[in-house]
Parts: C-alpha cells; sequence; structure tokens
C-alpha cells in the first residue's frame, strides 16, 4: 500500500469516525441535503459520498487575467509562485515594525507587477490599518483592479462586502455566466485546525462556488499544538479538512476548480508557540500535500520564500531558497508566500521582498532543463581550440554569453560592505520605474461600473477617486 493510499484511508476514518465542524448554518443545510450525516455542526462522510463530489473537480483549470499574456493554468507540471499574504505589519531593512497601510498595499502590487515571474497579483499581501476592517477587502479589492491586469488573488472578507466584490466583478467580466466560463478571482479559504471550518471562509467558499471561481482550500496545522505532533497524523487530519470543504464547493456548483493545499508545519514550543513556518517539517508535509492532490487529481497549493527570521539576514537567505526551492521540486502547482514574508507570516518586507524575486529566478534557472542539441554541443569549436586555445573570444562565447544567468540582487564582484543593500534599493527603483513605464489601464467605463456596486458598502467615492 502507498503512503498516499495510507493517508487516504486515514483521513476517511477521521471524517466517518471524528468529523469535521462546520461553523455554518447553510453550509450545515447544504450538506443535509446532499446525504451527509449531521449531529449538532459536525458532518460526517463516508469513503464513498466524499470521492462522489472530490472526483466532480477539474484536475487543471485555466486563471484568466485581464492581460492575456498572464492567463495561468494551475495543474499539471505548472509551478506559479504567488506573493506574500496575510501578513499585518511592515518591516523595514533594519527591523523596525509599523502596521501596513494601504499605500504599502499599493506599492505592493506595483511590484509584483512588474516582477516577470509572478502572473497573479493581489490577495491579502499586506493588511492595510488605515481602512474599515469592515470594508478592508473592498479597497484591496479595487486597488488591484486599478494597479494590476495579472490574474487575481481575492482578499477574503465579511459576507456582506465579499457578495459585493462578486457583485462588481460580474461588471468587469460581463456576467456571472461569463464568470463561470473563464474564472478570473482565486481565494484563499483556510481550514481551522483541527477538523474545523469557520463561518466566514465557508460564506466566502460558497459564494465562490456560486460564481464559479476557483477556491484554495488549506490547513495551515502545526505539529503538536492544533494537530498530532505526527507529520503523518496531521497530514491525515488535514486531509479530512480539506475534502470537506471541496465537497461542500461541488455540491454548490458542480466543477467548480478547486485547489488541495497543505500549509502546515512545525510548531516552536520554546518560549511559547511559534507558527515556524520555514522549519524542514513544513517542506515535507507541503511537498507531500502535492502527492495527495495528485491522488486525488486535484492542482496543490503550498508556501515558499517563507522565514521566520524578524530581520534581512543569512537565516532568512537560507529558509527562503529551502522553502521555495522544496515547493518546486516537489511541483506544487500554487506557492503562496512567495515574496516578502518576514517574521513567521507576520511581516511584510519590500527588500526582502525583491531578494524572493531573485531566489524565485535562480531556482527556476537551476531547475530548467540543459538544451542539447547540434548547436549547443557546439562539437566544431571544441575541436579547433583543442586542448591549449581559450574559449573567452571564441564566436559562440561572444555570441551567447549574456545567455549565462547574472543575479540582479548581489554581487559576484563586490568592492564595498554595502553592495547587497545598495543593489535592492536599485532593483526596487528599477521595478516602480518599469511599473510606471508601462501601467496598466483600467477601462474607465468598466470602472465606473464597478465603483457604483463597491460604493454600496459605505465607501466614499471619493476615497475610490483619491
Amino acid at each position: 500500500m502507498s503512503r498516499e493510499q495510507m493517508i487516504h484511508d486515514a483521513a476517511m476514518e477521521i471524517m466517518r469516525d471524528v468529523g469535521v465542524r462546520i461553523h455554518n448554518p447553510k453550509a450545515v443545510e447544504i450538506f443535509m441535503k446532499n446525504g451527509i450525516r449531521v449531529e449538532d455542526n459536525t458532518v460526517y462522510f463516508t469513503e464513498e459520498q466524499v470521492m462522489h463530489w472530490v472526483k466532480m473537480a477539474p484536475e487543471s483549470f485555466t486563471l484568466y487575467a485581464r492581460n492575456p499574456k498572464y492567463n495561468m493554468t494551475v495543474g499539471g507540471d505548472h509551478i506559479n509562485p504567488a506573493p506574500t499574504y496575510g501578513c499585518a505589519f511592515i518591516d523595514d531593512w533594519g527591523g523596525q515594525r509599523r502596521r501596513g497601510t494601504m499605500e504599502d498595499y499599493i506599492k505592493c502590487l506595483k511590484l509584483v507587477q512588474a516582477e516577470e515571474s509572478y502572473s497573479i497579483n493581489g490577495g491579502i499581501m499586506i493588511q492595510p490599518g488605515d481602512v474599515r476592517e469592515e470594508t478592508a477587502a473592498i479597497e484591496m479589492f479595487y486597488a488591484t483592479l486599478l494597479y494590476s491586469d495579472k490574474a487575481i488573488m481575492l482578499p477574503t472578507g465579511f459576507k456582506n462586502e465579499m457578495k459585493l466584490i462578486f457583485e462588481a466583478a460580474c461588471e468587469l467580466f460581463g456576467s456571472k455566466d461569463n464568470m463561470v466560463e473563464r474564472p478570473g478571482m482565486i481565494a484563499l479559504i483556510n481550514t481551522v485546525s483541527p477538523l474545523s471550518l469557520d463561518e466566514r471562509m465557508l460564506d466566502c467558499l460558497m459564494l465562490l462556488a456560486e460564481y464559479g471561481q476557483p477556491a484554495i482550500l488549506c490547513p495551515a496545522t502545526m505539529l503538536g499544538a492544533t494537530g498530532s505532533l505526527s507529520m503523518a497524523g496531521t497530514l491525515a487530519s488535514g486531509t479530512a479538512e480539506n475534502l470537506a470543504g471541496i465537497a461542500l464547493a461541488q455540491m454548490i456548483r458542480p466543477g467548480t476548480p478547486v485547489v488541495f493545499g497543505i500549509q502546515s508545519t512545525a510548531a516552536d514550543m520554546r518560549g511559547g508557540i511559534t507558527f515556524a513556518c520555514a522549519a524542514p517539517e513544513g517542506t515535507l508535509m507541503q511537498g507531500f500535500g502535492a502527492n495527495m492532490a495528485r491522488f486525488y487529481g486535484l492542482p496543490s497549493r503550498g508556501g515558499g520564500c517563507q522565514t521566520d527570521a524578524p530581520v534581512i539576514n543569512c537565516q532568512a537567505g537560507y529558509e527562503s531558497m529551502l522553502t521555495f526551492a522544496s515547493a518546486y521540486r516537489h511541483g506544487i502547482n500554487l506557492v503562496m508566500e512567495a515574496g516578502g514574508v518576514m517574521d513567521s507570516v507576520n511581516a511584510t518586507s519590500f527588500e526582502k521582498m525583491v531578494i524572493d524575486f531573485e531566489i524565485i529566478r535562480q531556482v527556476k534557472a537551476s531547475f530548467a532543463p540543459i538544451e542539447v542539441n547540434e548547436e549547443t554541443l557546439n562539437l566544431e569549436e571544441i575541436k579547433e581550440i583543442g586542448h591549449d586555445g581559450s574559449f573567452v573570444t571564441s564566436d559562440y562565447t561572444l555570441e551567447n554569453y549574456r545567455d549565462l544567468y547574472s543575479p540582479r540582487i548581489g554581487e559576484r564582484n563586490a568592492k564595498n560592505a554595502d553592495y547587497f543593500k545598495e543593489s535592492i534599493d536599485k532593483e526596487i527603483a528599477r521595478l516602480l520605474k518599469t511599473y510606471d513605464d508601462s501601467r496598466p489601464e483600467a477601462d474607465a467605463e468598466t470602472m465606473d461600473r464597478v465603483r457604483a456596486v463597491l460604493e454600496k458598502s459605505g465607501t466614499d467615492m471619493s476615497y475610490f477617486e483619491k
């Protein structure tokens, strides 16, 4: 029996005997209508029921961007990095911390729009503390439309504001039917370990399914804290949480695209309980999560470029490289938090973001297959130069030396101690200029209709104009 089959069998036993607690009356009602046994607010599944619904979800799907060059396939052999997510604070180079603002959020949007490694933008890259909590998701969504034309990562918020976001999206994409046919938005639905899904996340999940937009189901369990200390046990319970949400999405709209995610990792219990997002255990479980996604015929989600370091230092570098390289090696389809995360996903750093851009580029380059053909074998030149010649001035070298990878962050022949920070500042300036030189334009009439819907939230029109 394979390890994946053993995890699946354990998850089925958990779903049958322990069940998954559902903190949402509407979701409970949907489960009951579809023949799932419910006691209080806990749902219990047979394996036959689980697999009946899970098999309806597609193995891969396309997320359509407003600019078609950023259309992205989620599933198969495709690996898509997505930037920082869920951070409340901004850290500067020296480790000083402050609350994030909408201005910070917009700067994140610009940097990600200008960086070629990404086909997706938006989400809760930084939680802006200078806007009302009740409308923060609306304002992040609107900013994403203004400053990016890549595929949209949605922020998740309260039920009423999410309803307005989807109503506004119908104005953006033409109609609800168009959205179902060509999904352009995706959102993260975190489970609540152990074995629960909360009301707000379930409201968002049900709206996503209603409009045919992809949902990322994902636990972020801490070993020995919110889940079993054993990785196998936590994978089994996380699989149960995932499958309950995936089944619900299919009950609402069969064929709704979903992503099977694992963001679980170790808990550091020395001096408190810390979510050790860059621990080796996390890379193991998230990598195995990709195996489980393939087992169910679903796309996968994990994390990368993560660090538990409170400042930008050697630890931040090796942990970020470890987590993204692991995600790439395991073939995780959507690699979230890959760009800017600091201090166990507590803060975003602009300097760290462009360092992570470099990590992503280097990992992609290191995994690229070597091209072997008559031209690249270059046998005529090798024979001509023989034993004692030099390739420095050879035709092939002079014509192709620019193809060798050249880092944008750091230097190979640095002459001063400040070279690293200087390269970061230079790259941030380059990206912001790149953005200004080719800023995406939103259709004015469409944006007027979008604003008219979003104004229903009570946000003043002058804010949108600003």
